[in-house]
């Protein structure tokens, strides 16, 4: 059984310090099963990260903040064919890195869950993105992007009509314009989220509003007002469990205590809520809590004050640093992505220039296609006319031979009339080996003859004759034999 309970953990490769200290391998393994079953049902093509995503959801809503960071990265990192499901690894890998205090990719995994919002044209999820990076941008001291984004989540919501989420926005956009020191306009969404919330009669959600009116009171100076709501609001995130807003309470509690001069009071609400963050790796309220105690001692125990100011300084460096990691990091993606883009543009315009010298060969073979055949029709054209010609002329000649023999006048002169046109002979040129071929089948040479007489092959003679037949317009040896005839009659009668 121990056998089978190390193969599963090794199968769901998760390093054991990331859950030895929270869980036993045994309750490791039955979550991993679990999730492996439900991945099954609910993301059938994506199994592998479907189960890394479903025990980054359980990790996180058990406070396993590293754990949960590693498995959904480690989802992020497969190939993932269902946006629905991507879009929940990146709201969730938001959430994460959000306690984890790297703001700024949490705030570019919200902007990825964002975009694929807006692709999808889901209004909910678009709704509830839009309220993510908002209060992310918050957090890193951002106010007025945090407000374009919360004001577009107000108008989807006040458009799909749904209270508890519009009390939400509403919660958010009080502390949004509480930073930009709108404080009337920020307690009167505060009120709104308080009442939208009192008609759903959810005490917890109740209850968060009244953390965050307390917030705005506090500004205002109202202290006795701000205090009244907090110590409503504590005992339920006690019984909850909210560690995060049970640390955000301690703070303000702690910074009351503090104006009324209520020392004891004060340092301990600071100190429970540096407890808590330290639990849920909270550094950011951890240092606000650590400033207070810093001047709540100020006056009273330099000691203590200069250890809480030197405890508050390194966390401001801590953050400083993963700032600046992030910000490192969002540059070298940005530049390699720039990288990759050009290089695709390079590619790209490689194609374009392919593809258009692909197109030009194809149309020079085409046009040069096209030339061979118009030369091939010509000479076939030419050739048939010349042998019109000299078959007219053949035929010219034999009237001509019939007219001088003893026939009567009147078919005489018809034959001469018919004979008295000139015909236009074309020059036919001929190689001079071809010539001397011709001259010798005139005397009747056969081909092997003639091959012999020259020094060359038969084949050589044969490809010759079929040269002159094409050239004189005729057909076999015997025309062939006539026609050099002729031409050698014609030769004398003109020298003659």
């Amino acid at each position: 059984m121990c056998i089978l309970l190390s193969f599963i953990i090794l199968l769901a490769d998760i390093p054991h310090d990331l859950y030895m200290q929270h869980c036993t391998k045994e309750v490791m393994d039955s979550v991993y099963l679990a999730s492996a079953d439900q991945a099954k049902i609910d993301y059938k093509d994506d199994l592998e990260s479907g189960t890394d995503f479903l025990i980054a959801y359980w990790a996180f809503n058990e406070n396993l903040i590293n754990l949960s960071a590693y498995q959904i990265q480690k989802a992020l990192q497969s190939e993932i064919t269902d946006e629905t499901l991507m879009a929940d690894c990146y709201n969730l890998a938001s959430l994460v890195f959000r306690l984890k205090g790297e703001l700024a990719t949490a705030i570019e995994y919200a902007e990825k869950c964002l975009h694929i919002d807006r692709k999808q044209n889901n209004q909910e999820g678009l709704s509830s993105s839009l309220n993510t990076i908002a209060g992310l941008y918050l957090m890193h001291g951002e106010p007025v992007n945090a407000k374009k984004y919360i004001d577009e989540a107000i108008l989807i919501e006040t458009k799909l009509n749904r209270s508890s989420s519009l009390a939400v926005r509403y919660g958010l956009a009080s502390e949004v314009y509480l930073k930009l020191g709108e404080t009337q306009k920020a307690l009167d969404f505060a009120d709104e989220a308080l009442r939208l919330d009192s008609l759903d009669n959810t005490i917890a959600k109740t209850t968060v509003r009244r953390s965050q009116k307390a917030a705005i009171l506090i500004e205002l100076k109202q202290y006795a007002d701000a205090n009244r709501e907090l110590q409503q609001a504590l005992p339920v995130f006690l019984q909850q469990n909210n560690y995060n807003s049970l640390a955000i309470t301690y703070c303000q509690l702690g910074e009351i205590a503090a104006v009324n001069k209520e020392v004891a009071a004060s340092e301990e609400y600071f100190e429970k809520a540096i407890s808590l963050c330290k639990e849920i790796n909270h550094i950011y309220m951890e240092s606000r809590a650590r400033n207070g105690l810093y001047k709540l001692f100020k006056e009273i125990d330099s000691r203590k004050s200069l250890y809480h100011l030197e405890e508050h300084i390194k966390l401001l460096q801590i953050i400083n640093d993963e700032n600046t990691a992030e910000l490192m990091q969002s540059f070298m993606v940005k530049y390699d992505t720039l990288e990759k883009e050009q290089a695709i543009l390079h590619q790209e315009e490689m194609l374009k220039w392919r593809s258009f010298l692909i197109i030009l060969l194809i149309t020079l073979l085409v046009l040069l296609c096209v030339l061979l055949y118009i030369s091939r029709k010509t000479t076939k054209i030419t050739n048939e006319r010349n042998a019109m010609l000299l078959k007219a002329n053949y035929d010219k000649s034999r009237l001509l031979a019939i007219a001088s023999s003893n026939i009567p006048k009147s078919i005489r002169d018809e034959i001469m009339s018919i004979t008295s046109y000139t015909a236009d002979i074309p020059e036919i040129k001929l190689t001079r080996r071809e010539l001397e071929i011709a001259n010798l089948c005139a005397k009747g040479l056969l081909n092997k003859e003639i091959a012999d007489h020259l020094n060359i092959s038969q084949r050589t003679v044969e490809n010759h004759k079929n040269n002159l037949f094409k050239k004189l317009g005729i057909n076999n040896t015997v025309e062939l034999m006539r026609y050099m005839q002729r031409a050698m009659n014609n030769s004398d009668t003109t020298e003659d």
